[in-house]
């Protein structure tokens, strides 16, 4: 279990002086997600606190046909924020921050309600399981905020929130995805990769192929491929927020080249 929870309050208060000091202008910059601006990105933030809310707390559930088909979910959902950003277009900055401080508020109250070791509402989709537990379902939360928030503050010029605290357990979360993701590589029986990020608030994550998949793994033996990846960059690398080629200078693989490749085109996030 990824202890996650005790840094909602900080990661939304962090939020919320960013937004509260936004002129007009930067409230319509552009953002990594290339259709969204920064308005668009916050109001986005507050739908997906208000639907966990719904959904979670009071039991109105929104539901699709064939939802648990990936490709319909991602439809469905993509549908659904795009609707909610087109009509918060017509709601001020300041409402839209006010709304956001009180959603957030409430969400993490409800969050401190569940029991972590329950199964979730929603599986993580991104890492492979048909179920997931409540505290893998809160850290993807987390991934959520973080690098939306992220977005935001590189879109404006604001600090970024690359420190250790906030950050390590971002990438600590994305990383879950590793075994999955690499288990559309069926050879290299007993191969060790190794996932490196380099900075400060970076780590070091490895993984081995066992007979029925890959797994992580403590093991020390030589890695058949190493990946090692600047943290300033590992983010956007994680959401798709730039193309690998785009930052072949921040990563570098030693060993098998094609196998430790692969770990630059994972998804931990429903993209």
């Amino acid at each position: 279990m990824i202890e996650i929870l005790h840094l909602f309050p900080k990661l939304n208060s962090s939020l919320i002086g960013v937004l509260e000091g936004l002129t007009t202008a930067q409230w319509n910059c552009s953002t990594l997600c290339k259709k969204y601006t920064v308005k668009d990105i916050a109001a986005h933030l507050l739908d997906t606190a208000l639907r966990k809310i719904s959904a979670g707390r009071d039991g109105y559930l929104q539901t699709a046909t064939d939802i648990d088909v990936y490709g319909n979910m991602l439809d469905f959902f993509d549908g659904l924020n795009a609707d909610w950003v087109r009509t918060y277009k017509r709601i001020s900055p300041q409402v839209l921050t006010y709304q956001i401080a009180w959603a957030q508020d409430e969400y993490y109250k409800y969050l401190l309600t569940l029991d972590l070791s329950e199964t979730a509402m929603f599986p993580v989709s991104w890492a492979g399981g048909k179920q997931s537990k409540q505290w893998f379902d809160i850290a993807r939360e987390y991934t959520e905020k973080w690098h939306h928030q992220q977005q935001i503050r590189q879109a404006v010029g604001a600090v970024t929130i690359l420190q250790r605290e906030f950050y390590y357990p971002f990438l600590d979360i994305c990383m879950q995805v590793l075994p999955f993701h690499y288990n559309s590589e069926t050879s290299y029986a007993g191969a060790l990769v190794k996932v490196n990020v380099v900075g400060d608030s970076g780590g070091s994550w490895s993984i081995v192929k066992r007979n029925h998949g890959w797994e992580f793994t403590d093991q020390v033996s030589e890695a058949e491929a190493q990946v090692y990846i600047d943290q300033n960059i590992a983010w956007m690398l994680f959401s798709k927020g730039i193309d690998i080629f785009e930052a072949e200078q921040y990563w570098q693989v030693t060993g098998n080249y094609d196998l430790g490749a692969h770990a630059l085109k994972m998804n931990a996030f429903m993209v």
